[in-house]
């Protein structure tokens, strides 16, 4: 150790600084390096970003102008001048919008571009040629057009998100190698950490701290970072390496917090995901705890109509028919709503308050109506006019709930009630509403129970032949014998049956019961037909055919005389799985009718191009039989078709001997209704048809005028 007899302290003290100046001259530089590698990357995924940005505006421009374009369309076939003005203004803009997109797109994917543009010009061709065709009524020509440039539009669509995918793929990949190099930067930050801990204790005094303690922030920074953690405190950002590492850092944070929230978007709309919604709702009431300033409502929006475009059209047209609602909806909503997707067609709005802008009914209220005036317009999908609106409810914080289950639930219930009233309106949530919400819930499990239990039995309303006197079928109607309650009518259940998706296990138990009563009266020498309905779920029901035939041979063939009645909601798509199993079911012997003729959409070309035998004229036409021209000319006009085409008519309804005998004049002499009887059980209709054909029945005084 003589060595150190001949050195001063200064000199070690020199020797010492000038080893941790080459040690953190090494350490720096490395660092440095891996930085820069880091920033490259990281512009490299941001550009990835902007690419992914550029495509999604792309998409966002071709949606919009097509929306136009069909609005142009819609103008013309109209002949809306003004409308046509408007439109073909907008398009100009929307023109040169989508212009500016695609020469973004250029630098990066010209191939793409220019395929785009190829595609959308020879689509604008293709319209314009269906539009000449639609003018000049040529059917054929319109549908070839139109199916070019749908093949126009899908090829658009499917380059879009090859891009997107592709670009996609790439922000991961390079999210990925950043990680690998994050984590690389972290164990060399360590090393060093651990190399100037160890000579800093010799010269502690010396600014030892000033090194270790950044080092050592940035370290766990890093490491909270690579663990999938964006809310951390980060080192400050210094004008030395280790604030040059603050601020990789800080742009390593961020894209990580930017691909969280592409994880809590909605992959079809672009909304705020539901486990989004759940979080930032919670976070806000926690907020609220602290300060009673915040306020905050819930708007929920059900959009209407599309289950029936799914049906009608496919899934596909009802994403884009969504698309479209979703655009709409925010182009009517304040800039300061959040919009989330909470399910298939229910969007929820948060709406936050302050201290100097408090929420409230009024605003709420104007908000609703804005949104409802802007959907309101048809939508425009290829040949189709597909009308568009929605079902709205509101919550209000704190009293329609205080926790996010609560506030759910009571927006949900109010648009529940809106629905209710038909749609296209908006309701405000309500203890009461939410209240039925939950009583209905109570009940759809007591309905299951009494499925379980056997509760549920069918009464038979008669169906009769007026000039012959007989009784010549009846119609099965659904009763629920509750433990408590005691008898109930279907209105009492069949709402909440729907709802709940009980509705075609309770109309399985009617067709059960109703074969096996036919059954046993033809067994005993009653010869009439029973009428069992249908509801539109339960034809869809893949068993439905195999329970029906299930029991047809548990009873035997040719042993029961049933007739299945389906209401037009039911025949709405007219698609060819509906007509399938319609055609299986004539393959079977079963004669259908159409019930409530005439109050939905489209009943002549049900008739004329479904398996129909038989139509039913709705009650409502029979009750303004004497007091609306309208319905006697309605129910004329039916019987006249009937009898076109070969199909019996049963007029339902039948209340008056002045209805039995006008309905009789005009050709109606097959009816049902109170002025005959009620709905009966099994043995009391039997008592009741053996009086009614031998002429005791006290309710037709007046029935031999129809003699």
């Amino acid at each position: 150790m003589k060595w150190k007899r001949h050195i001063s302290v200064r000199y070690r003290l020199m020797a010492i600084f000038a080893s941790l100046l080459l040690l953190f001259s090494a350490s720096n530089a490395l660092l440095a390096g891996l930085i820069h590698m880091d920033q490259t990357a990281m512009s490299a995924q941001q550009e990835a970003y902007r690419r992914f940005d550029l495509i999604s505006d792309t998409r966002a421009a071709v949606t919009l102008s097509r929306h136009i374009g069909g609005q142009i369309v819609s103008s013309r076939l109209t002949h809306d001048n003004e409308g046509l003005a408007k439109a073909q203004a907008a398009q100009e803009q929307a023109t040169r919008d989508l212009d500016a997109q695609l020469l973004h797109l250029d630098p990066f994917d010209g191939v793409n571009a220019r395929l785009i543009r190829t595609a959308l010009a020879e689509a604008g061709h293709y319209t314009e040629v269906a539009v000449t065709a639609m003018l000049a009524d040529k059917p054929s020509e319109v549908k070839a057009r139109m199916a070019e440039m749908q093949k126009r539009v899908d090829l658009v669509e499917a380059t879009l998100q090859t891009m997107s995918r592709r670009e996609r793929a790439s922000a991961q990949l390079i999210k990925v190698q950043a990680q690998s190099r994050a984590l690389f930067v972290s164990n060399t930050a360590l090393l060093v950490a651990l190399c100037a801990v160890g000579i800093g204790i010799l010269i502690t005094f010396v600014g030892g701290r000033s090194i270790v303690r950044p080092l050592k922030i940035t370290t766990e920074a890093i490491r909270r970072v690579n663990h999938g953690e964006t809310h951390i405190d980060l080192p400050p950002v210094t004008d030395d390496e280790f604030g040059d590492m603050a601020m990789a850092l800080r742009q390593f944070r961020d894209q990580a917090e930017k691909l969280r929230r592409i994880a809590y978007q909605d992959g079809l709309t672009g909304l705020g995901s539901r486990a989004y919604l759940h979080e930032r709702l919670q976070k806000l009431l926690d907020e609220r705890r602290g300060s009673s300033e915040i306020s905050l409502a819930l708007i929920c929006i059900s959009v209407d109509h599309l289950r029936s475009v799914n049906e009608r059209l496919g899934s596909r047209s009802g994403d884009r028919f969504l698309c479209e609602a979703v655009l709409r909806i925010q182009r009517f909503l304040p800039h300061d709503v959040m919009m989330f997707r909470y399910s298939g067609r229910k969007f929820i709005g948060l709406l936050e308050g302050d201290g100097e802008c408090q929420v409230n009914e009024t605003r709420l209220g104007e908000i609703a109506d804005c949104v409802l005036r802007g959907l309101d317009e048809p939508f425009a999908m290829g040949n189709h006019q597909l009308d568009m609106s929605a079902s709205i409810g509101i919550a209000i914080l704190p009293q329609d709930g205080e926790t996010v289950e609560h506030l759910i639930s009571s927006v949900d219930a109010a648009v529940d009630v809106a629905k209710r009233h038909g749609g296209n309106v908006s309701r405000f949530a309500s203890a009461h509403h939410t209240a039925q919400v939950r009583g209905q819930m109570s009940l759809a499990g007591e309905i299951k129970r009494g499925l379980q239990n056997g509760d549920f039995t069918v009464f038979y309303q008669p169906i009769v032949a007026v000039r012959t006197r007989a009784v010549i079928g009846a119609e099965a109607l659904v009763r629920w014998n509750h433990p408590e309650r005691g008898l109930l009518l279907p209105g009492a259940f069949i709402e909440t049956a729907e709802s709940s998706g009980l509705i075609s296990e309770l109309g399985n138990r009617a067709l059960a019961l109703s074969h096996q009563q036919s059954a046993t009266w033809l067994a005993n020498g009653l010869d009439i037909s029973i009428a069992v309905n249908l509801s539109a779920r339960q034809i869809k029901t893949p068993d439905f055919l195999a329970r029906l035939r299930g029991i047809r041979e548990r009873l035997g063939e040719g042993s029961c005389k049933v007739e299945l009645e389906l209401t037009e909601s039911a025949l709405f798509d007219s698609s060819e799985e509906t007509r399938k199993v319609l055609a299986e079911l004539k393959q079977m012997g079963y004669k259908l009718g159409l019930d409530d003729f005439g109050t939905g959409y489209s009943s002549f070309s049900y008739v004329q191009n479904l398996p129909i035998d038989k139509v039913k004229i709705d009650r409502m036409f029979v009750a303004n039989l004497h007091g609306s021209r309208q319905a006697r000319a309605i129910v004329s006009a039916t019987l006249a078709l009937a009898n076109a085409l070969d199909l019996s008519v049963v007029a339902e309804g039948v209340e008056t001997v002045e209805q039995m005998l006008t309905l009789n004049q005009l050709g109606a002499e097959i009816q049902q209704g109170f002025l005959y009887s009620k709905a009966l059980p099994p043995a009391e209709f039997e008592r009741w048809v053996a009086n009614y054909e031998q002429g005791v029945s006290p309710a037709l005084p007046a029935l031999n005028a129809v003699a």
